[in-house]
């Protein structure tokens, strides 16, 4: 046993001179002197003749160690929170030394908990406000599964302009780093309007410290979600503030909480004898829930966008907006994140905050040069994966242009209000605009307009 990181080093090395290595270090993180991630960082770098497996304990949540060891360029094979029980000590030491552990895991224990959540939330409306298509359809995923209603921003001005038009929300989900419009802007806009004083709006983010949980809740969002995305951790904040106005039936399939826990305990089918450099498959699976298609679909969108990383960083550090290098090794930093690819994830985290450090040159191209070594392996190795013509796209509600939709709703209005027939040809001529404008209204409104019940249309549209 060693009290702090100094002795813990001096402990291993004298055990691997001696030719009896440790195969297994527990260490905290919070440590004065040196934290644990710092001690993992040297540890890293001794030239030991056996290299022992580290899990990392922490009474802090397991997102903040991760995102802090990423940020410092440090892979953590495991996270154990505290109070530590037998069972998930057990499981936690079977996924650093890469063995099953034949117990009941954690998410086992907590698969009646996600069904009770998920049960809470059927029903509830949501806007997805999220510029990454990874994570789009992944929390779409999740959450279509639990019988939630999704629509889906690009980023913070997109969702005021559905917001404009469409405000029968329980929630938002909003991401903080985005292009056009960030979370934290958009949020500030949104409680400028007192009918959205109470809305909840979670922030869903990777970055999980103080600093950053501060900023989220004096934006005016009320809570946050970290990525990767834990199913028992982001459902238990939901059903924290989200309370559906029109909740669904009772009917729940048990499959969803079933898929929780069982795919915990191998990796099966597609996966099973795939070599995958880099990826952490029973990391990613889990982030999946398990589901192999949709983990499938996250990996092959991965390798298509991330594999040109080198040329989207480059064209974000030679562009005008001096965010958009940080934000292009965050979505990196991210979605690596997401597939288990921890090694990339950890490189990115670390060049991700040289650039918002505005690191020199010479530190960005070192951080740069170490994030395409981390990842081209992983690229290459996704390529076995071929073409994935089986794709389900997310719907993304389509951006609507403000002037346009006055000036067609004014008309609109008009022809309805004398009960002239021209406001079924209006109508269909800006379909692709009244629909996305009045997403939950657009069906009965066309059924009022074309049953020449005027009156009722009225009622529909301004009702929106």
């Amino acid at each position: 046993m060693a009290r702090d990181g100094t002795q813990a080093l001096q402990l291993i090395a004298e055990a691997d001179k001696q030719m009896q290595p440790y195969d297994l270090v527990l260490i905290d993180w919070q440590m004065p002197v040196m934290d644990g991630v710092e001690t993992v960082g040297y540890l890293r770098q001794q030239q030991l003749m056996s290299m022992p497996a580290v899990i990392m304990v922490t009474a802090f949540a397991r997102e903040d160690a991760i995102t802090s060891a990423g940020e410092r360029g440090v892979a953590l094979q495991a996270v154990l929170n505290k109070p530590v029980t037998p069972s998930t000590l057990l499981e936690a030491i079977g996924e650093a030394l890469g063995k099953t552990t034949g117990v009941i895991s954690r998410q086992e224990i907590r698969a009646h908990e996600y069904q009770e959540a998920s049960q809470q939330l059927q029903g509830a409306r949501l806007l997805l406000v999220e510029d990454n298509d990874i994570n789009q359809e992944l929390a779409t995923d999740i959450l279509t599964n639990a019988g939630m209603t999704v629509v889906v921003a690009n980023h913070g001005q997109h969702a005021l302009d559905i917001l404009a038009t469409d405000a029968r929300f329980d929630a938002i989900l909003m991401d903080c780093q985005m292009p056009v419009m960030d979370g934290y802007t958009a949020t500030r806009e949104i409680r400028k309007n007192p009918h959205f004083k109470d809305l909840p709006i979670i922030a869903m983010t990777a970055n999980a410290m103080e600093g950053d949980k501060q900023k989220v809740l004096d934006a005016g969002m009320c809570d946050h979600i970290s990525k990767p995305v834990n199913q028992a951790a982001m459902f238990a904040t939901l059903c924290k503030w989200i309370h559906p106005h029109q909740p669904a039936g009772q009917q729940q399939d048990a499959s969803n909480a079933v898929a929780v826990s069982a795919g915990a305990q191998s990796v099966t089918g597609l996966f099973e004898h795939m070599n995958l450099p880099g990826v952490d498959v029973r990391a990613g699976l889990a982030t999946a829930s398990h589901k192999e298609a949709l983990y499938r679909r996250l990996l092959v969108k991965f390798r298509d966008v991330q594999g040109t990383f080198a040329t989207l960083f480059a064209q974000a550090r030679a562009s005008s907006d001096h965010t958009a290098a940080q934000r292009c090794a965050h979505t990196l930093s991210g979605t690596a994140a997401t597939i288990g690819a921890h090694q990339v994830h950890a490189a990115a985290a670390a060049l991700e905050l040289a650039c918002k450090q505005q690191a020199s040159v010479e530190t960005m191209d070192r951080l740069l040069a170490t994030v395409l070594s981390e990842l081209q392996p992983v690229i290459d190795g996704l390529q076995a994966l071929g073409d994935d013509e089986g794709v389900a796209p997310v719907v993304v509600a389509p951006e609507v242009d403000p002037e346009k939709l006055a000036i067609v709703r004014e008309k609109l209005r008009g022809l309805l209000e004398r009960g002239d027939a021209d406001a079924i040809d209006l109508c269909e001529a800006h379909e692709s605009l009244l629909q996305a404008a009045y997403p939950a209204h657009w069906q009965r409104l066309m059924e009022c307009v074309r049953g020449f019940d005027f009156e009722s249309a009225l009622r529909w549209m301004e009702s929106a």
